[in-house]
């Protein structure tokens, strides 16, 4: 009978640990590919690169090349250190370390590698000039990166002694230099992974938080004005151009200033947040827009709606909903509100303006104490009336 080998006997297991280091490296670049792509994150485009060029390195050093090893390698720190300036984007105050590490990486570490082609010690050179300037950029900006800056310290570290081994080596390599190569450099590669990843979900969390903060009411919940006035814009070029008709109007809470006077502030405050759930509730269409303007009034954008018929659905809604039940603050009393509308005019009107004349209007409604919950201004009303100076 034929002997059947062992596994173990037909794969060297010094393979099997180049295979898995190499492919780790190049599962990697597609994890930067894809990440970078769906999140625009242009580090992880450059270490997506940095990390491609490890990966022929090490092809190199395994086709037993005297010098295009060495050459190839200088271009790993290359990319790293353009990665490492998008990395440290936010950190102040390295003006000069910045510029040091794009000289060192874009300029001279290219012309480095063309003369690792013809001497051994170009690599020495190049690696020792691009660590002193990582190092300097890194100790100032240590205390404006943390916690992810943590993972980078062991990937540099990786990087400069997979660089100082090569030098260290002389031609021809074999597999176990090819391991030790490959195995620092896939060290490199996931812990700037990881510390590029970490960073980048907190600056999401942060631009998250600064968007929210010029869109989002923090106490209601509504927009803010500034969101209201986009939509106003976008809304009157949709009229002018295909006849699409949108109304905005302006929701006075009317009896805040007794709920105040009675009940407390607290009191007040908890209306307003009633005012804002139940203005949210009664909008018709997901493209509606309201927004908070002042302690007691809130604009609301209803789109697709002509005055007549914003006056009997969204507004007599809003007058409905304030009337529902009581205030949880105050169970004897109910959300009164007074509405002012009109049509969003085709002609350039700022949407500031818009709202100071629809104020207007609301403000000579109180002081004339109509019995009129809703008014709709015609666009020669609209025209006619003159912004005041201050907006209550």
């Amino acid at each position: 009978m034929l002997a059947v080998p062992a596994v173990s006997d037909l794969i060297d297991p010094a393979q099997l640990w180049l295979g898995a280091f190499v492919g780790a490296q190049v599962l990697l670049v597609f994890f930067c590919a894809i990440k970078a792509n769906a999140y625009g994150e242009r580090a992880l485009l450059l270490h997506a690169a940095g990390t491609l060029m490890a990966v022929l390195s090490v092809l190199a050093l395994i086709g037993r090349q005297p010098l295009i090893p060495a050459a190839v390698l200088l271009l790993v720190p290359a990319l790293a250190g353009l990665q490492l300036l998008d990395l440290m984007s936010h950190a102040g105050g390295l003006r000069q370390a910045r510029r040091w590490l794009f000289a060192t990486s874009a300029i001279v570490l290219p012309l480095v590698a063309v003369g690792a082609v013809y001497s051994d010690w170009a690599l020495i050179g190049g690696i020792v000039l691009w660590t002193s300037v990582v190092l300097l950029l890194m100790a100032r900006a240590l205390r404006q990166s943390r916690p992810w800056i943590w993972w980078l310290l062991p990937a540099l570290l990786a990087l400069a002694l997979a660089s100082f081994r090569l030098a260290a080596d002389s031609p021809p390599y074999e597999m176990d230099d090819a391991i030790w190569q490959a195995g620092l450099l896939t060290l490199w590669a996931a812990c700037t992974y990881l510390a590029t990843a970490w960073r980048g979900r907190i600056l999401g969390e942060t631009q998250a938080r600064i968007q929210g903060r010029t869109t989002v009411d923090p106490l209601t919940g509504l927009a803010t004005p500034l969101v209201l006035a986009e939509r106003v814009h976008a809304a009157r070029h949709l009229t002018r151009r295909y006849g699409h008709p949108s109304v905005l109007m302006i929701v006075h809470i009317e009896n805040l200033g007794a709920l105040t006077a009675e009940f407390g502030p607290e009191a007040a405050e908890s209306a307003v947040l009633a005012a804002a759930s139940r203005i949210r509730e009664s909008l018709l269409r997901d493209g509606d827009v309201a927004a908070r303007l002042t302690h007691s009034r809130m604009g609301v954008l209803a789109e697709g709606c002509a005055p007549g018929e914003a006056s009997a659905t969204v507004a007599t809604r809003i007058l409905v909903a304030g009337l529902k039940e009581p205030l949880p603050a105050a169970r004897a009393e109910y959300l009164r509100f007074r509405i002012v509308l009109a049509a969003v005019p085709p002609e350039e009107m700022s949407p500031k303006l818009l709202m100071q004349k629809l104020n207007t209007r609301l403000d000579q409604e109180l002081r004339a104490a109509s019995e009129r919950r809703i008014v709709t201004l015609s666009q020669e009303e609209l025209i006619a009336l003159d912004p005041p100076t201050t907006i209550r």
